[in-house]
This record gives structure tokens, C-alpha cells and sequence, in this order.
């Protein structure tokens, strides 16, 4: 005699007849019955994104559920994640906008599938701000997979949240209406991040990151709570290994009048001074760094009449300690920080740098954004190049000894014809060894191989011939539903 557990019931095989002894509900038709299919019962474009159905149908007992979609002509099809079967509702993301797809749903009931019978659906167009926005290629072979990600301006003067497909199509979108939108990434949780509103960080302006989640519903604001103002510059989520959230790091700023006539200023000019904030899901707030009790304008590299704010940072990112690694832009210097004692660990760049800079032929970095820890302690940085003579910009790696204190340059890009990004732009690493750099004040986006070849080049394009500007920094992701290593 052999036994075989199939959830709490056992069918024992007693000469020839087949006997059930169960602890539920389940009966002998249900086990043998067909798996059964499911119908969708309504379809709709979503309220938030409408490059995207939200599906409909009876909740089941079934194990999990996704939607398949191919559009009419066959060029463009695909699946949604599996999803619990008693929730009644999905959402496919990433459909292209003006196209019509047979959609059915797919069932599973312990391993085995079943299809249910398909219902047509047609997207809404873009709207005209958008209709011809677009991330063309022009240079190179596209991306294999992924979406690259940015916020920016369209031409109505709406601030948009978009991700575009390896072809540099729209995929997904979120119009926050006539507003400024600056800093967005996915964070580890999968939900979106992205700054809305007209602080730049030296302004007397409002401004908060909003979280959306993939299927475009707000879950939360967040601002500098204990800082008159938020800069737009980063949000990063801490979570822990299941991406919950432990805290949000964030820059605020306030703005005080200060005599900079020794400076070239004004006797009474308005100069904004930031803190480094961490946020704890409380809402307690940790002060990292207040600005105003470290830096002077002898710090700046630059004369204070052209930017009113002392320090202006614009990255955060962790080192592999623990530390915050924090790029300031008017100091031209990355800094680390000891998330324990609040203190500067080490200065790199800058009049207070505590490095010499090994391989350099630059001889080090100015005005930077977007500096990286990668997974070997290196710091990856888009170096924008305001003090270099000529002034041109790069992607710039380090490796640190902080023993020696030395930086030695490992790794650069410049491109040809070189380019002069005077500020914004990025720089991300990809799993498979390439670099992402945005070159946004000329819309371009470079995919440079480990050997400094360029695998591709795309173009933010508000319409063909005319690049979009506006873009704060572009990043990879994988996925539009969950995180994943891009």
C-alpha cells in the first residue's frame, strides 16, 4: 500500500477502490475534477497610469493568477507576475499606449495551468505632451531588456515620471500636472520615488518625494521634517533584507542672510545652508550633518554669486560599513560620515581633501553628482568638470586607500567629441559590468562596456531632432513590478 499527501487529504488505494479520508472540505470530484479556468469579467485603463489594464474577475480558491497580453499585430506580448487568486484584481503594467491587446487570464492550481478565454482591450493614447517624447537610439545596438527611468519636463510644462522599453518607448507614466519633478529611482520595495514640486535646494519653495507604488497609487509623502525646506535632490529608502523600511535619508535646508561682501557677495545676501536627515518610521529625526556648523564659503569652488546655497549636496549613497557617502557639489568634495558619532570619517576633493589622487590626469573632480558605492568599495562618480580646463565632464571610478589616503583612478569615460554637462547627470553600474551615464543637459544616455566601448547611445527627444533637456539623471531598472538588480 502507498501513500500520498496531497494538502491535508489522503487517497489510500484498497483493492481497487479508491477511499478518501480529508480533514476539509475538499471532496473526490475536486480533486479530480479539471483544473477550472478563469474569465476576466471587466477591463479599464487605470486612473493613475493609463498605459495599463486593470483586470477583473471572480475570486477564486486557485493558488495565483496572471494576465497574458499580445497585441493585435503580434509585435507585443507578455506576462504580468502571479498574483493571489483571491484578490479579484490585477494590473498589467508596461502596455504600449494606442494598441489593442487580446488579454486572457492564467490559472494555477497546484502546478497545473489552465487559460481562460481572452478579452480584447485598447489602450488609451498618449496624451500630446507625449506624443512624441521618446528615447531614440543613435548609436550602437539597444539595451537587451530592462526600462530606463526619468522624470522631466514635457512641453505642456507638466513634470512627468517615465519609463521607457529597450527600443526607447513609453511604458509606463505618471503626469503630476504643472509642477517641477526632479530626483526618481525604484526603490528596494519596488515602489517608485520621485520629488515633486520647485525646491532646487537654495530657493524658498515647497517641495516633497511622493512613493507611488508600480501600479501608480501615492502611498506616502515624504519631506525634511524639522528643516524648513526639502531638497530634491535624493531620497534614500534604508529596508532591510525583506525590503521593509527602516529609514528614509534625505537633505533639508534652511535659508539665513548672510554678509558674503568678502566673497564678491552682498552685505545681506540670502544663502542656503543643508542638514544630511535621517527619518525613522516613527518619524524621529536624526540630524547626520547640520551644514551651517561645518562648511564656510571658503569651502565652495565656486564664486557665491553663482549658486546661493554653501554646500548644495546632491547624492547619498552607504558604504559597505554602514557610513554615508555624501557628494556636495559646491564644495567639490564627496565626504563620508559615521552614521554612529556623526563625524566626517574622511574628505575626498575639495579645500579639504585628504587624498592624493593616483592616475588622475585630472587631478581629481568638480561640481559632481550621482557618486556610487559599488559592491567592491570603489566610489563611482559623475564628475561634471566645472574646474577642469578645458571644462568637460566624465565618468570617473576610485579606488580608496585610506591608509595611504590615496584615490587611484581605475576606470573613466569621456566620450567623443568630448561633452560638458555643467551640472545634473548620473552614472549607475549595471550587474553586467557596463555603466549607464546620463548626460543630461544634451539628453543623451551612454551604455559604456568595462573596456570604454560604447554599446549604446540613446536621445531624450521631446520630438525627432529635438532633444529634452530637462531630465535630472536616467537610470536602468529591470522590472516594472518588483525590484531587481538592474
Amino acid at each position: 500500500m502507498k501513500h500520498r499527501a496531497l494538502g491535508s487529504l489522503r487517497l489510500l488505494a484498497l483493492s481497487g477502490v479508491l477511499v478518501t479520508a480529508c480533514s476539509d472540505s475538499l471532496t473526490q470530484a475536486d480533486v479530480l475534477s479539471p483544473a477550472a479556468p478563469v474569465d476576466i469579467t471587466t477591463i479599464s485603463a487605470d486612473a493613475a497610469i493609463n498605459d495599463a489594464a486593470r483586470i477583473s474577475f471572480a475570486p477564486t480558491s486557485a493558488d495565483s493568477v496572471r494576465a497574458q497580453y499580445t497585441s493585435a499585430d503580434g509585435t507585443d506580448q507578455g506576462v504580468t507576475p502571479w498574483f493571489p487568486a483571491g484578490r479579484g484584481q490585477i494590473t498589467a503594467l508596461g502596455l504600449l499606449a494606442a494598441t489593442t491587446y487580446a488579454i486572457l487570464l492564467e490559472t494555477r492550481y497546484a502546478g497545473n495551468t489552465v487559460n481562460g478565454a481572452a478579452t480584447n482591450f485598447s489602450t488609451p493614447p498618449l496624451p500630446q505632451a507625449l506624443a512624441t517624447v521618446s528615447l531614440a537610439l543613435i548609436s550602437g545596438t539597444p539595451p537587451s531588456s530592462g526600462y530606463t527611468l526619468a522624470s522631466l519636463a514635457a512641453p505642456n510644462h507638466h513634470g512627468y515620471l517615465l519609463a521607457f522599453d529597450s527600443v526607447g518607448r513609453i511604458r509606463w507614466y505618471r503626469d503630476f500636472g504643472q509642477i517641477d519633478v526632479q530626483e526618481a529611482k525604484q526603490q528596494t520595495n519596488g515602489d517608485f520615488t520621485v520629488f515633486v514640486g520647485n525646491s532646487i535646494g537654495d530657493n524658498a519653495a515647497a517641495g516633497a518625494f511622493v512613493e507611488l507604488t508600480p501600479q501608480g497609487d501615492s502611498v506616502r509623502a515624504i519631506s525634511a521634517i524639522g528643516s524648513p525646506y526639502t531638497d530634491g535632490h535624493e531620497l534614500q529608502v534604508q529596508s532591510d533584507a525583506n525590503g521593509r523600511r527602516i529609514a528614509d535619508f534625505l537633505f533639508g535646508y534652511d535659508i539665513r542672510t548672510v554678509d558674503e561682501s568678502a566673497y564678491g557677495g552682498g552685505a545681506a545676501d540670502q544663502v542656503a545652508g543643508h542638514q544630511i536627515l535621517r527619518i525613522g518610521t516613527t518619524g524621529a529625526v536624526d540630524t547626520v550633518m547640520q551644514g551651517w556648523n561645518y562648511w564656510t564659503h571658503t569651502d565652495k569652488i565656486d564664486p557665491p554669486t553663482s549658486d546661493p546655497s554653501i554646500d548644495h549636496p546632491n547624492s547619498i549613497d552607504f558604504d559597505l560599513d554602514g557610513g554615508l557617502i555624501v557628494s556636495f557639489r559646491n564644495l567639490g568634495a564627496i565626504i563620508k560620515l559615521d552614521m554612529a558619532t556623526h563625524a566626517v570619517v574622511w574628505q575626498l576633493g575639495g579645500a579639504r581633501n585628504q587624498f592624493t589622487f593616483v592616475n588622475d590626469p585630472m587631478n581629481g573632480f568638480g561640481g559632481q553628482h550621482s557618486v556610487r558605492v559599488l559592491p567592491n568599495g570603489h566610489l563611482l562618480v559623475f564628475d561634471n568638470g566645472v574646474t577642469h580646463t578645458p571644462q568637460t565632464s566624465r565618468a570617473v571610478e576610485y579606488a580608496l586607500d585610506l591608509s595611504a589616503k590615496t584615490a587611484t583612478m581605475v576606470w573613466q569615460y569621456m566620450p567623443s567629441p568630448a561633452l560638458f554637462n555643467e551640472f545634473t547627470g548620473s552614472v549607475q553600474r549595471l550587474s553586467n559590468g557596463n555603466t549607464v551615464v546620463a548626460w543630461t543637459n544634451a539628453g543623451l544616455f551612454d551604455e559604456v562596456a568595462p573596456d570604454g566601448t560604447l554599446v549604446n547611445r540613446m536621445q531624450l527627444d521631446n520630438a525627432p531632432g529635438s532633444p529634452n533637456m530637462s531630465a535630472y539623471r536616467a537610470i536602468r531598472i529591470n522590472n516594472l513590478y518588483s525590484y531587481a538588480q538592474p
